[in-house]
């Protein structure tokens, strides 16, 4: 499920700069928003997030903007697309371990 900006996601902004944000995703379990970004990060959030600033798991691996992100039918895994780097990124979600 994609995810429109609005109420729901208004903690997902790093700043004051509200377009640094290119794609969103919210899991099919409904918990959990992805996030993409112009500095090459995906963001997990609890969701809804509507604290201003609110925490997130921060991961890193494309070099400049992420222009997609999607969860996987399951929420096994988080799917993205770099812009810069041309590259698509398959990250574990770790939602479905007995851990």
């Amino acid at each position: 499920m994609t995810c429109i900006f609005g109420w729901p996601v208004q903690g997902i902004w790093p700043g004051l700069d509200y377009t640094d944000v290119n794609t969103t995703c919210r899991s099919r379990n409904g918990l959990v928003l992805a996030t993409g970004d112009d500095f090459g990060m995906v963001k997990l959030f609890k969701y809804p997030c509507v604290k201003e600033k609110a925490g997130s798991t921060d991961h890193y691996g494309h070099s400049s903007h992420v222009t997609g992100v999607k969860f996987t039918a399951n929420d096994t895994f988080v799917v993205t697309a770099g812009g810069g780097d041309k590259t698509v990124f398959v990250w574990d979600t770790d939602f479905n371990d007995d851990d």
